[in-house]
């Protein structure tokens, strides 16, 4: 949500998030962590709701972070906020193996990276092909618009975007990329809406939506990030405590929900079937069988939950 030039987060499911935490014994003198603290708003209610607890916030987004420092300065040193990669949590948190009571994720961008960073992840505006999320990132979408194959372009929104007409996209990007450079979201998204037969566009989702994901997931290396941060995330929430993550789509959830199940089989490793050499004994419980999503009411209020898929463990 916009308030002049200043953007602050509309939290997705926060009750449902405050219920999950309100269960965890002791969560009142407890420390949260907050892998995807944005403009702090899981952030600031969770500290409303608890005055004991202390939180400490993950943001790999420097221009975001300083929001978040702003909105959540109310409450002095119960906050402390890093602005690194939540893969790398584990660097942050030494000592406090075992005994944080909850990790929270909530994966994706936010309406800051849409609507005022200027950097390409909106297609309705006019912006430089940038989408990096942290200046650690080096590669850029400019770079791969214009310099990947065919084939490598089509892998990515494939894999990354789950599109259909990934091959189809890719070559009219050559096509038209050999003619003059590509250089802004308006001329991307126009050329995939050349790309894909008007019959088999999906009606009230813009054709390009696939392909902006796709490079953002791309170039800021999202998907492994999850992996390796949930693995951390277990080895520092104490038992009792809880994970509790919020996927925007298919391929953050089901790494999501493989790992909750590979450890509520005892699997911590990432082999399959006979390869894999873990305990039998149960490492979580699953709380949410299926994922649980917005209410009606919710997505009236906040369009962008209307994807949200949200589910808990508990650490044994």
């Amino acid at each position: 949500m916009e308030e002049g030039t200043q953007y602050y987060h509309t939290p997705v499911m926060p009750q449902e998030v405050l219920t999950f935490l309100s269960d965890i014994e002791g969560i009142e003198s407890s420390v949260v962590v907050d892998c995807t603290v944005g403009e702090g708003g899981h952030s600031e209610l969770i500290l409303k709701t608890w005055g004991g607890l202390k939180l400490y916030g993950f943001e790999r987004d420097r221009e975001i972070l300083a929001i978040a420092h702003k909105r959540l300065s109310p409450y002095g040193n119960r906050v402390v906020l890093i602005n690194d990669n939540f893969k790398n949590l584990w660097l942050h948190c030494r000592g406090m193996e075992k005994s944080i009571a909850a990790f929270l994720y909530d994966f994706g961008i936010s309406s800051f990276h849409f609507d005022g960073s200027n950097r390409g992840f909106a297609f309705k505006t006019q912006e430089k092909l940038d989408m990096r999320l942290d200046d650690s990132v080096t590669l850029t979408a400019y770079d791969v618009v214009n310099n990947f194959s065919e084939n490598e372009l089509a892998r990515i929104f494939s894999t990354y975007g789950q599109e259909r007409w990934s091959h189809r996209i890719a070559r009219k990007i050559v096509q038209k990329r050999s003619e003059k450079a590509i250089e802004n979201t308006e001329q991307l998204a126009n050329i995939v809406v050349q790309a894909i037969p008007g019959q088999y566009r999906v009606k009230h989702i813009h054709p390009a939506t696939r392909i902006f994901q796709a490079l953002r997931i791309f170039i800021n290396d999202e998907l492994s990030a999850i992996n390796e941060s949930l693995e951390h995330a277990l080895g520092y929430v104490k038992p009792g405590g809880r994970i509790i993550a919020i996927s925007f789509h298919s391929l953050e959830d089901r790494i999501v929900k493989d790992r909750f199940r590979r450890w509520s089989r005892g699997c911590s490793c990432d082999n399959d079937g006979l390869l894999c050499g873990c305990p039998a004994d149960p490492l979580v419980t699953v709380l949410t069988k299926k994922p649980l999503q917005p209410k009606e009411s919710e997505i009236r209020e906040n369009p962008r939950s209307r994807s949200a898929k949200l589910r808990v463990c508990q650490k044994l």
